[in-house]
């Protein structure tokens, strides 16, 4: 805790700091009112105000001294400023809007440090590590102990609706929110005495709705089917054979070819010039390995991948993050984000499952494509090649 050399030192940085907190709070209240879209029914100025106060409460009741206090009440104040410009990535906005207005105060630079490390502790994919970051954490998630939980649960459905263009049926997005506060744990001894009861019993809640009405709605899900998942993965084993199989067959192709040239551009050389009834044929033969290694080689060519899947794509259910292909240049927390996202729906997760298996045997069909392609030139130019020796043989001997 800061010392201070005499009582009007203490009073006067006590009121100081009353001053900076009362004057932020009435250019976010100003804020909010003004420039925030109306449709923003989650995240508004009365979502702030309730960060704050569980804020508070948290310094309550961990005794947390008055500079930190101050700091972690700013922070509350302007975490979600960010979202009168965006919805994603409104956690960075709301960092510069901060160091903004605090620098118009001649905040100090070490506390706007602490203020702007809190609030970007807001995203879910970050993990606070001082105490103070991680009482912000958890007051921004205290609503998940409120008794006023689901009406705090269907304005953010609202907000996903038109912001995110996400829609739930009921059930699903009950299990969506079941699911969070299963996995979910408050970081702080303080938070968890005040809020681990209560949010228990929002979970118990949640499962008993999660269910769908009807009964027989799982029948067509591969995740609700032994029978389906067996023969997936069955035919997901069946695939890859297949697909080894044949990389076999085109390797084989493509070491036959290649021999065959080795030995037949020697001979070409050395006997076509005395024998020129043998250029036609060894043209053939030369053309007909070069036409079988170009199909052979496209045969075993990776697919292109981009390694990079858009949150757009993951939302609309259009990617298959459990394709390597599709996230090798992500970040851990964008893939990490993709996958819960996947996961947190059933039937999200089953049309991944049916995408893999119907890519994977668009890959096949084209690899035995070109694989076809690759004998039927190998038989038709021997022949062909063989055909022509016989002729010239012929012609050359009259």
């Amino acid at each position: 805790m800061r010392m201070f050399a005499d009582r009007n030192h203490l009073e006067d940085y006590i009121m100081k700091r009353s001053q900076v907190i009362s004057a932020i709070k009435k250019q976010i209240s100003d804020l909010l009112s003004t420039r925030l879209d109306e449709r923003y029914v989650y995240h508004n100025l009365q979502h702030t105000l309730a960060v704050r106060d569980a804020c508070l409460l948290l310094a309550d009741k961990t005794g947390l001294p008055d500079e930190d206090r101050e700091v972690l009440e700013l922070a509350a104040l302007l975490h979600d400023t960010g979202f009168v410009e965006k919805y994603d990535g409104h956690e960075d906005v709301s960092c510069r809007i901060a160091e903004e207005l605090l620098s118009q105060h001649n905040y100090p630079a070490d506390k706007l440090s602490k203020v702007l490390a809190c609030i970007a502790t807001t995203q879910l994919s970050s993990q606070p590590e001082t105490l103070l970051e991680m009482l912000m954490r958890d007051a921004d998630l205290a609503h998940l102990a409120s008794d006023d939980y689901f009406m705090w649960v269907a304005a953010l459905r609202e907000e996903w609706r038109i912001f995110q263009q996400q829609t739930y049926p009921d059930h699903e997005w009950n299990e969506l929110n079941h699911k969070f506060l299963k996995g979910h744990s408050y970081y702080t001894n303080a938070a968890r005495e005040l809020w681990d009861e209560k949010k228990n019993a929002n979970q118990k809640a949640l499962k008993k709705l999660a269910k769908p009405a009807d009964a027989g709605s799982d029948s067509g899900r591969i995740t609700a089917s032994r029978s389906a998942q067996m023969m997936f993965k069955t035919s997901l084993r069946n695939h890859i054979d297949l697909s080894n199989l044949a990389d076999n067959k085109a390797n084989i192709m493509l070491s036959i070819n290649a021999i065959i040239i080795t030995i037949a551009m020697p001979l070409a050389a050395t006997y076509v010039k005395a024998n020129p009834y043998l250029l036609a044929p060894m043209a053939a033969l030369l053309s007909t390995c070069l036409i079988s290694m170009f199909f052979a080689t496209m045969a075993t060519r990776p697919i292109k991948m981009t390694g990079l899947t858009s949150d757009e794509a993951i939302q609309q259910g259009q990617a298959n993050l459990f394709f390597f292909g599709n996230f090798f240049k992500m970040s851990f927390d964008e893939y990490r984000q993709g996958m819960q996202f996947i996961a947190a729906d059933e039937n999200r997760l089953d049309s991944a499952i049916l995408r893999d298996l119907f890519f994977l045997g668009k890959s096949l069909g084209r690899k035995y494509t070109q694989l076809r392609t690759c004998y039927t030139v190998f038989l038709s130019g021997i022949g062909i090649t063989v055909l022509i020796f016989a002729v010239s043989y012929l012609i050359a001997g009259k």
